[in-house]
């Protein structure tokens, strides 16, 4: 029995090895560990698994979002500042990622049903040259901007130093993670992926969207 237990958890293992090494072209990372706790003021309730918190570094919730101007797909720049005052729901993602393909859908539908809230829903594509970066955009129409990230530049201003630290590139350790930005700026969720409890569907988000929304102006 034990030794059944051993094989079927070495599995698990390997197979969360597998499918997180799939979200870097160029490192096979080891499973991140659980986040601590963040600040009972800042983090929102029920949190997700892998929340970013102030023991990874900055940026994490609580603090201030980095500002960026990045192209959209049709080549208008967008920038973070320009949504200030309005709730933000920031994605990070790649074609090349399983995690990524998975959550689409479910960020498309939560843009859908949130932007008439005043939230406004942007998602990044890192570091990918234009055909993977168009290839993601031809999958399904999103009525978002999708901005392209071409170098990682800001991908690495939203890396924590210490969240998913066995990505050799830090870019990668952003792939499928997901922000909300309440009205002043600051950030109030911040997850990376969870590959053992990936939520695909946004659950966590959408209750932070909400719990942001009810606070008002």
């Amino acid at each position: 029995m034990k030794r059944s237990l051993r094989i079927a958890t070495s599995f698990v293992v390997s197979a969360g090895l597998v499918a997180l090494a799939a979200c870097s072209p160029s490192a096979a990372p080891q499973p991140a560990t659980n986040a601590a706790t963040a600040p009972e003021e800042s983090v929102l309730l029920p949190t997700p698994s892998i929340a970013v918190t102030e023991a990874m570094g900055s940026p994490h919730i609580g603090d201030g979002a980095p500002d960026f101007d990045l192209p959209d797909q049709d080549g208008k720049h967008v920038s973070l500042s320009s949504a200030r005052g309005s709730v933000v729901m920031l994605a990070f993602v790649a074609s090349f990622c399983p995690f990524s393909k998975a959550e689409q859908p479910y960020l498309k539908k939560l843009a859908e049903e949130y932007t008439s809230k005043g939230v406004r829903v942007i998602a990044i594509g890192i570091k990918e040259p234009e055909a993977d970066y168009r290839s993601y955009l031809a999958r399904m129409p999103m009525g978002i901007p999708v901005l392209r990230d071409e170098g990682g530049a800001v991908a690495l201003r939203f890396t924590p130093p210490d969240a998913q630290p066995d990505f050799a590139d830090r870019t990668m350790a952003l792939v499928t993670s997901n922000l909300v930005i309440d009205r002043k700026g600051k950030i109030r969720f911040f997850t990376v992926v969870d590959t053992v409890h990936f939520d695909a569907k946004l659950v966590h988000a959408r209750r932070a969207l909400d719990h942001v929304l009810a606070e008002g102006s």
